[in-house]
């Protein structure tokens, strides 16, 4: 199996070619992205499209995005999704395709953020796990409360009594912060 990758000018016509595996990895985001979302990455040429082509150069059986993040310290290639059939046969080339790009690009190394059966496969291939994402979604405003300052010009100190208070804590909760 061969590895490509697609041109932002060229995503338009392969897009009938990857469209089932970019609904696969829509399932994937859990609600981050939409097909939408991801067309225009690849547009964009913020993520890279890669396709994974059987021998006969017209049927492909996988697609991987990838991206460059700059941090502040390391430069990395960030494979962001990949999606296909009989990915056990052409991922080790994928990942040696992808890493030929990385060190041409002045990456220090490549990440992957997806799921936990990607440790397992890549721990094989000199991989490790570096860290976890932890999540919480259905969010709420919850009461605050403020510390008032006992210092009215940095060097003397007044006690104020205010009601409505336990302590040193005003509850300004109908505040929004």
């Amino acid at each position: 199996m061969d590895v490509y990758l697609i041109p932002p000018e060229y995503v338009r016509q392969i897009y009938p070619n990857i469209d089932k595996f970019l609904d696969r990895l829509v399932q994937t985001t859990h609600g981050r992205f939409d097909k939408v979302d991801i067309l225009h990455d690849m547009l964009t040429a913020k993520e890279h499209l890669w396709v994974v082509v059987k021998e006969d150069q017209e049927t492909i059986v996988g697609m991987i995005l990838t991206e460059i993040t700059v941090y502040p310290r390391k430069r990395m290639l960030s494979i962001q999704y990949a999606a296909g059939d009989e990915l056990d046969k052409w991922m080790i080339e994928a990942l040696r395709v992808l890493e030929n790009w990385a060190v041409d690009n002045e990456c220090t190394g490549m990440e992957i953020t997806g799921r936990r059966g990607w440790v397992k496969k890549l721990k094989l291939h000199k991989w490790e796990e570096e860290f976890v994402v932890v999540k919480k979604e259905g969010l709420k405003k919850a009461e605050l409360k403020i510390v008032e300052s006992e210092k009215t010009d940095g060097q003397k100190k007044r006690r104020r009594n205010t009601s409505n208070t336990t302590g040193r804590v005003k509850n300004l909760s109908k505040q929004t912060a």
